[in-house]
């Protein structure tokens, strides 16, 4: 901060910078009665010299300068999908001055926006969006409503359906399903190297993701510390696997999903690669296994919601299973036999 100088008449002066005129400095002066006083107009205007160059940044701007601050502390994947959002959904606000910003102004876009993006997706750009506003302009708030969530009521694949895609595999391929069976994600998969197994046990570590410039890469660590793991193998996978060096697959993630997609519609089924993770944790519940453990080998956050919400899933047969149950029970009781 600069420094007040005392004037001849015994008053303080502090000059901070404004701007250039034509190439010359300009220079805006503070005086007071004393030193304190004048260095404490000059920080003031500072201040709100630098929060009015912040809300006069566009939309556009702010979301650029909000990603390329986080490529540093976020996965490369998270970056891509960031730079995918910001170039693909923002064009009827990115000119817009930050500073003039209000909350019909981003009403008006969500519901804009919903017409044809399914409501994670809203949700997810409007995210975005605020979280780059309130790194620039923190102290403006807004209100907004978003679409609801979309109720879904999934069902993981059977027994038969995975044993069935498993069977129709080639032997370079059942590899990648039998991972998949055991609640291994694609990218886990693609990373995993033969000097992580040992002794039956897979050390889950590490995860195959594309950088910003779309590329493959091996990344040590994955985005969350939880689904670092170890995962006891199955007989028939360590068969099939065998001994060897380098990596378990030579296919990356996507090449795993395309593969994937066009055995299940050779067999006509709409089961997607990564609904085996699905199968993993609907099985585990069926089987009585805790959440803790199947949280463990799973690799989700022992404190979330997600596994329970979102992948154990209704298995069909099982359920036809347990209503039957249900059923003679309910007779039981009717008849007396109980």
């Amino acid at each position: 901060m600069a420094t007040a100088k005392k004037l001849p008449s015994g008053s303080w002066r502090v000059q901070v910078y404004s701007h250039k005129d034509n190439g010359k400095k300009v220079y805006e002066s503070f005086t007071a009665p004393t030193k304190a006083e004048a260095e404490m107009k000059a920080a003031k205007y500072a201040m709100q010299k630098k929060l009015r160059a912040r809300y006069d940044l566009t939309v556009k701007d702010a979301l650029e300068g909000y990603i390329n601050a986080k490529e540093g502390v976020l996965s490369p994947g998270t970056i891509r999908g960031y730079d995918r959002m910001r170039n693909n959904n923002y064009e009827p606000i990115n000119n817009k001055r930050v500073r003039s910003l209000t909350s019909e102004d981003l009403q008006l876009f969500v519901s804009d926006l919903a017409r044809d993006k399914s409501p994670k997706t809203v949700k997810n750009v409007y995210a975005l969006l605020t979280a780059s506003l309130g790194l620039y302009a923190p102290d403006m708030t807004f209100k907004v409503t978003l679409p609801a969530k979309q109720a879904k009521r999934p069902v993981s694949p059977s027994d038969e359906d995975v044993q069935a895609l498993y069977r129709a595999a080639q032997p370079a391929f059942k590899v990648c399903i039998g991972f998949g069976m055991c609640g291994l994600r694609e990218g886990e998969i693609s990373a995993l190297k033969y000097e992580d197994i040992e002794n039956g046990v897979a050390y889950i570590h590490s995860v195959m993701v594309k950088d910003k410039n779309n590329n493959w890469i091996y990344k040590d660590h994955p985005k969350t510390e939880g689904s670092v793991r170890s995962v006891t193998l199955p007989k028939f996978l360590l068969d099939l696997i065998g001994d060897g060096e380098g990596y378990v697959t030579n296919m990356n993630p996507a090449t795993i999903s395309k593969k994937f997609t066009v055995l299940r519609d050779k067999l006509g089924s709409t089961i997607r690669f990564h609904d085996l993770r699905h199968y993993f944790a609907s099985s585990a519940a069926i089987l009585g296994i805790p959440d803790i453990y199947t949280a463990d080998m799973g690799g989700w956050d022992r404190n979330s919601s997600v596994m329970k919400s979102v992948y154990q899933n209704n298995i069909k047969s099982m359920s036809d299973y347990y209503s039957q149950k249900m059923n003679e029970h309910l007779n039981k009781v009717i008849e007396g036999s109980v």
